[in-house]
């Protein structure tokens, strides 16, 4: 009876386990840096498209000024864009805030820049 137990058992040996552990450890070493890639490419991009949100938001401001002469510049906050009714929010960047918003017009129109700073040195 003893040797039919032993027959019947059902399981893992440890040599079986070891690979499986070895398996997946092989795949955690690949997945997680490219996670990680994968994580910073996406606030890139969202940087990205706050960045252009405010430009579009700014460039529509700046054309319902009053109208300038060419060669004019003016700049605005973020602030006075949500309180004119340009920007549902204010945008909050990763690592950087928004340190101004300058436009420039010349004789094509507006041209709008946003420039950031890192949060830490500002």
């Amino acid at each position: 009876m003893l040797m039919a137990l032993k027959r019947n058992q059902k399981g893992l040996t440890l040599i079986e386990l070891l690979a499986v552990l070895v398996i997946v450890g092989i795949i955690a070493a690949i997945a997680i840096p490219a996670i990680g890639g994968t994580i910073e490419k996406s606030k890139t991009k969202a940087d990205t498209a706050s960045e252009q949100m405010i430009e579009e938001a700014a460039l529509r401001y700046f054309m319902e000024l009053e109208p300038q002469p060419a060669g004019s510049t003016a700049n605005v906050t973020q602030s006075e864009l949500k309180t004119a009714g340009y920007l549902n929010t204010e945008v909050t960047f990763n690592d950087k805030k928004v340190r101004t918003i300058t436009g420039s017009k010349d004789t094509n129109g507006w041209t709008v820049s946003v420039t950031k700073a890192a949060t830490s040195g500002s």
